[in-house]
């Protein structure tokens, strides 16, 4: 059976895609109905017209319905989906933990790689080539952007990207933020380049501080080298960022004793891009900064949370709250474990 999977999808490279992204849309009319297909198309990040398509063409299935009020499945529609439900996992090769730590977080799915990142340096190996197969198996064929946002754990992996991403692919690689400040080997602006010498693809760069005053901000976003990159952002089919911990990230920041004190009387967490979380996903603190706003990440069709190692657990369960329904987790053991026992 996955063979004959492996020879279709050699001879048609969106069919596991297409069947994917319709068992969603079936997933999400099943969930909410009756619901319109703006609302669906919000619910995965996916554009009006591309439900537009898939609905009409699921409606001419028999799979589902639409009236005035909205649309739901038929009988035809339920039987398929549920059917369907084992066969995606399988394809999918979500296990039981992974669907389980996907449920728990609210998000779409999980990747859960061996190991514990705080204790054993191969885990980053594996993460990278995790990564690479989700993105070949969700990014669109032909051009593509990837925003990526830098932290250690994704600098670590960027180098196991494989280059079979660029089969029939233009990949263009962009910073989601600023990075002067930050250690050389972790900024997105060095990442952007490792991922694109890994896929034969494009990258551009964004050399300017991360944090600015709101005046700064103002005048920054009107330079035309500064607005070409932001136009890139705002088209990505991908968003890839890390989860850092709230006290780590600050000093990275240039936050003095005192910001971090009232950090710590907030009770943060963990931070993502420049947002400061306490536990329970409320934001206690935010920095101005140029690039991807967090305002803005429902609008990317795919999103890859990257983060492992047992220390990390708080600040993952902090930030999920807040991530969209798209994002994919892609982790280790050492930090699922954790979530999954609620520690």
């Amino acid at each position: 059976m996955d063979s004959d999977f492996s020879l279709l999808e050699a001879l048609v490279p969106d069919v596991l895609k297409i069947l994917r992204q319709r068992y969603l849309v079936l997933e999400q009319i099943a969930l909410h109905a009756p619901i319109g297909r703006r609302s669906v198309a919000q619910h995965l990040g996916l554009s009006e017209r591309n439900i537009r398509t898939e609905t009409e063409y699921l409606s001419q299935l028999g799979l589902i319905e639409t009236k005035s009020f909205g649309m739901f499945l038929t009988e035809k529609g339920e039987k398929t989906l549920k059917d369907a439900g084992p066969l995606i996992d399988r394809l999918f090769n979500a296990g039981e933990t992974e669907v389980a730590l996907a449920k728990k977080l609210g998000i779409d799915r999980t990747l859960i790689v061996p190991g514990n990142a705080d204790l054993q340096d191969r885990v980053y190996e594996e993460m990278g080539e995790k990564l690479s197969s989700a993105l070949n198996l969700l990014l669109p064929l032909g051009h593509s952007i990837v925003t990526i946002l830098g932290g250690a754990a994704l600098a670590k992996s960027a180098k196991y990207l494989s280059p079979d991403l660029a089969n029939n692919r233009q990949l263009e690689f962009v910073p989601g933020r600023g990075a002067l400040g930050e250690n050389v080997e972790t900024q997105s602006n060095t990442i952007v380049q490792e991922m694109a010498a890994k896929t034969s693809g494009t990258y551009k760069t964004l050399y300017l501080p991360e944090q600015v005053s709101a005046d700064a901000y103002k005048s920054l976003i009107r330079e035309s080298s500064i607005a070409d990159v932001l136009q890139d952002i705002s088209q990505s089919d991908a968003v890839i960022h890390g989860i850092g911990l709230a006290q780590e990230m600050a000093q990275r920041r240039g936050y003095d004793s005192i910001k971090l004190s009232r950090l710590r009387e907030k009770k943060a967490v963990t931070e993502c891009f420049g947002c400061f979380f306490d536990e329970n996903g409320k934001v206690v603190d935010r920095i101005t900064q140029v690039g991807l706003q967090f305002e803005n990440l429902y609008k990317i069709p795919h999103i890859f949370a990257f983060a492992c190692g047992a220390r990390k657990a708080k600040a993952i369960k902090a930030y999920m709250p807040n991530a969209p329904h798209q994002t994919w987790l892609i982790t280790d053991e050492g930090a699922s474990n954790m979530i999954l026992k609620g520690k």
